[in-house]
């Protein structure tokens, strides 16, 4: 299952391994924008291939909403211990979420990082930013088989 968090002003949508929890889609969906609507793919495979089917894949686009989204290559399992083994915990921090959005590009480099919520302490957002450019290369989205650039919304706890 994926979480979709809809943007309501552009009509785009970000996806979200279900493996985060409630609060963080939720500042996920707050922060695309005031006017964002929650919902959940109960049945992803039925409805992403149906919405898929008849589309048009430009390669040279970016996309927020893709058939397969973008995965670290050791899987969220991987994700998760590469992060707790690269960030650096500023003293103090204790418990807060910084929220970055970066793009992977159709050939699994990561640019475009960029920090969407944090809380006011500046190293947090700094540390985040430096372990995702620290990752290396992803495996790209995919939209009938074809890989493409998307844009990837990661949590990242302190």
């Amino acid at each position: 299952m994926l979480f979709v968090a809809f943007s309501g002003k552009s009509q785009k949508s970000v996806l979200v391994p279900t493996t985060f929890s409630d609060k963080d889609k939720a500042l996920i969906a707050s922060v695309l924008d005031s006017d964002s609507e929650l919902g959940l793919l109960i049945d992803k495979d039925k409805a992403r291939a149906s919405r898929f089917k008849n589309m048009t894949v430009d390669r040279d686009s970016t996309y927020y909403d893709v058939e397969l989204p973008a995965s670290f290559p050791d899987g969220q399992d991987g994700l998760k211990k590469f992060i707790s083994q690269n960030i650096v915990r500023p003293k103090g921090s204790k418990g807060e979420t910084v929220l970055v959005r970066f793009m992977v590009e159709r050939y699994g480099e990561i640019s475009k990082v960029h920090v969407l919520a944090s809380s006011s302490d500046p190293q947090l957002s700094a540390e985040a930013i430096k372990v995702v450019k620290k990752m290396g290369s992803w495996n790209p989205a995919k939209i009938q088989g074809i890989e493409v650039a998307s844009y990837y919304v990661l949590p990242i706890k302190f």
